[in-house]
């Protein structure tokens, strides 16, 4: 008797061996934190000058749990639950929604690519942010073509796959509304060419808001890496038709907690907007790595809008720099120092991607922060 229990239980323990060895979930999070000065800041009393503590220049806070099942023949199966908070308070962040960074399940295979289903990244955004110094940023300055792109989209089945040096990511987002397929419906292709020294590619997105009304972009950007000097260069071209609508946050109303700007509302009031909007956005930038431990760079951007208000144009400018050093594998410490300006109708834009200063044209920043990774 004791031998067939000591025979049953050496089976149970080898089988729960090769499910671990073929199973994985991990635990991971990132806190980024800075303390950081404003000056325009708009109130109630006019435009003042701010010290915060807060979320840091890079990324928001989050945690997480990823994982993987190989099921065998080069197939597995993948997940990923990611919620933001915000490091003052704690607070669930992303429109309260408890995994509002990322939440999707999917299945992936070595020949065909990788399928995913849930809320995630929108390829345009993705793209941008490859191309990107500082990955598309976390603070409004130095992050403002967020808005333009919109950042996650909920209801999304998500296609990638490796070419080779060649990538391609094909995106639909279900708007989940009754009585048609387009109302809220997001569309999104992404595909680049990346040798480790030059990345080069391309994006295109379209969204229909509730009453079928259409935003329409692309994008096209590069980054080159010389020794220890990389250059950043990309385009953003959004259209917007006339009172094109984005959902309250925190509701599942057509194209809600995408991060977008509407195209409703103008300086003289609410549905004043008559006109096609077109952002043009520029961003340049240069990095060089001085040491292994220390990197700087500096980026400017650059927003061309037409029909701010009808008939009126516009534009938005950031310039920033940075110094980041490395304590170790998963800490750094860094200093960054911004200047933006509004001129024309981006004064008083109430869809700005960088809002408004409450009157002046001019906004300096400055902040040193931490950022962790575990």
């Amino acid at each position: 008797m004791n031998k067939i229990k000591l025979a049953c239980y050496l089976s149970v323990c080898a089988a729960s061996s090769q499910v671990m060895a073929q199973s994985s979930v991990t635990l991971y999070g990132l806190i980024d934190t800075s303390v950081r000065y404003t000056t325009s800041n708009p109130t109630t009393s006019g435009s003042h000058s701010k010290i915060s503590l807060g979320e840091g220049a890079f990324n928001g806070p989050r945690w997480g749990l990823t994982g993987t099942e190989d099921l065998g023949g080069g197939n597995s199966a993948i997940f990923r639950l990611e919620s933001g908070f915000n490091i003052v308070s704690g607070k669930i962040d992303q429109q309260g929604q408890l995994f509002g960074r990322q939440a999707y399940v999917g299945l992936s295979n070595t020949t065909f690519g990788t399928l995913k289903f849930g809320r995630q990244y929108g390829a345009l955004y993705s793209f941008v942010a490859s191309v990107d110094p500082i990955s598309a940023g976390n603070y409004s300055e130095d992050a403002w073509e967020t808005g333009l792109t919109g950042v996650r989209y909920d209801n999304t089945v998500d296609y990638t796959k490796n070419f080779g040096p060649f990538s391609l990511e094909a995106q639909y987002s279900s708007g989940n509304q009754s009585g048609s397929t387009s109302i809220g419906r997001t569309m999104q292709v992404a595909g680049a060419y990346d040798n480790g020294t030059l990345r080069l590619g391309a994006a295109a997105q379209q969204s229909k808001d509730v009453a079928g009304r259409s935003l329409t972009m692309f994008s096209l950007g590069t980054k080159y890496s010389v020794q220890k000097l990389t250059a950043y260069a990309y385009y953003i071209n959004s259209l917007k038709d006339p009172g094109f609508t984005i959902g309250a946050a925190g509701t599942s109303d057509p194209l809600a907690n995408t991060s977008l700007l509407s195209n409703a509302n103008t300086v003289f009031g609410p549905n004043t907007q008559t006109s096609e909007r077109r952002d043009s956005f520029l961003a340049g930038a240069l990095a060089y790595q001085f040491t292994p431990a220390l990197r700087v760079l500096a980026t400017y951007m650059y927003d061309h809008v037409s029909n701010v208000s009808p008939g009126a144009t516009g534009s938005v400018q950031t310039a920033y720099a940075m110094a980041i050093y490395n304590l170790s594998v998963r800490t750094d410490v860094y200093a960054e120092v911004d200047r933006s300006h509004l001129s024309g109708a981006s004064l008083t834009d109430p869809n700005s991607p960088l809002a408004s200063f409450g009157g002046p044209a001019n906004r300096w920043g400055a902040s040193i922060g931490m950022r962790h990774r575990f």
